[in-house]
């Protein structure tokens, strides 16, 4: 089996290439832009400069490991032009969207213009680069496209924006935008196979998109070691959500979970770190949230060590990596099944129904007034976390990948 590999953006820090390649199964790794090649090596020293845009310094962060490099190719033509056009065209939401479906094209064809060397699967992630995949198929390579948020994600926000429609603006209908341009269903025509962080989206694809099972296998992520090394001394009654603060989120059900505490004489401390925009912070329904903003790794691994519990009760993720961080870092966790979390009812903390705040407010009640409870969960929380290192994440996508036929 040799895989060729295209994603954008460095996603997990170029793990799947590099786990390939370690095995010897890397063909090439295909990529949109690096700040350690090519243009981007020329472009990322210019990130240390004054008032320098934060898109480069997000590209110096994006470092192929030295052990890829040879077999890495890098297509930064297709986003030269995309930033042309956004800096020149239209910045609403359904001209930006047309303009990331055709960097997403562009950059396909020029994969295909790279060619497949000896390939024989190819791995992406979500169906990007669409033109490679259809060629690939046309040519009769396996596609394994790694599926890494539920694919109802935009269904599910739509009904939650009818639901509250004032608290995030009005977004494009995205799927008629794809089936104008004629992409609204590549990753589902031309994968053959199907990785899934998690149950809740192996579900997803069966019970909507008429997936088989067979063509579907769960290999779920991993944390880092520094996150076993974050001592917890926790503040007791002190509540961490990290993340956007949105609706696929559910920010506005932890809001909601939060005033029904404080009016049955529970005032805890709840604490968002990440992005959040003025019309979801300065909401009266959000009254009883400190918003944080976004934080560098530093701070937020203090935040972790402060907090007496962690919470997360999003409609749709795939796996939400930072749940592994709060197990490893010893804090119970209430989470939705809809998070993907390797989180077990009643042991490292608990699982609630999504859009439920009445059911997220008793188990966070529950958990931080019963003490011994909370301690036992945590415990069990670090033990988890250890069979969920990137380690073992590398040897689980290896054994999936090898059971194809």
């Amino acid at each position: 089996m040799r895989f060729l590999v295209a994603q954008t953006g460095a996603r997990r820090a170029y793990a799947v290439p590099a786990i390939l390649e370690d095995e010897g199964m890397l063909e090439a790794f295909y990529t949109n832009i690096a700040g350690n090649l090519g243009l981007g090596s020329l472009l990322a020293p210019w990130s240390s400069l004054p008032f320098a845009p934060h898109s480069l310094s997000r590209l110096a962060n994006r470092k192929v490991p030295e052990r890829i490099r040879k077999k890495t190719s890098t297509f930064p033509l297709p986003g030269v032009a995309f930033g042309v056009g956004k800096f020149l065209g239209s910045q609403d939401r359904t001209a930006s969207f047309r303009r990331h479906l055709r960097y997403s094209d562009d950059l396909g064809r020029a994969m295909v213009r790279k060619g497949f060397g000896d390939a024989t699967h190819i791995y992406s992630m979500l169906g990007e680069c669409g033109p490679l995949l259809a060629m690939a198929k046309a040519r009769g390579l396996k596609v394994v496209s790694e599926v890494y948020i539920l694919l109802s994600t935009e269904r599910i926000l739509a009904e939650e924006r009818l639901l509250f429609p004032d608290w995030e603006p009005d977004i494009p209908d995205y799927a008629a935008i794809r089936r104008e341009v004629g992409d609204d269903d590549a990753l589902l025509r031309f994968t053959d196979y199907f990785i899934c962080p998690s149950e809740a989206v192996r579900d997803d694809l069966m019970e909507n998109f008429a997936v088989r099972q067979e063509q579907t296998t769960v290999v779920p992520y991993g944390v880092g070691p520094a996150w076993f090394a974050v001592p917890n001394e926790p503040i007791p009654g002190r509540i961490l959500f990290a993340g956007t603060a949105e609706l696929r989120k559910g920010i506005h059900y932890l809001a909601r979970a939060a005033a029904l505490l404080a009016e049955g004489g529970h005032h805890y401390e709840f604490r968002v770190a990440g992005n959040v925009a003025p019309s979801i912070a300065t909401r009266e329904d959000c009254r009883h949230l400190r918003f944080l903003g976004r934080l560098p790794r530093d701070q937020i691994r203090e935040e972790f060590r402060r907090a007496d519990l962690f919470v997360l009760p999003s409609l749709a993720e795939g796996s939400a990596e930072a749940i592994y961080e709060a197990l490893a870092a010893g804090l119970p966790v209430v989470a939705t099944r809809s998070t993907g979390s390797v989180l077990r009812d009643r042991q490292e903390g608990r699982l609630v129904p999504e859009r439920d705040a009445e059911a997220l407010a008793e188990a966070i009640e529950e958990i931080i007034s019963d003490r011994v409870m909370r301690d036992r969960m945590a415990r069990s929380g670090k033990e988890r976390a250890y069979e969920f290192t990137w380690e073992r994440y590398g040897e689980r996508l290896l054994t999936a990948l090898r059971s194809l036929k």
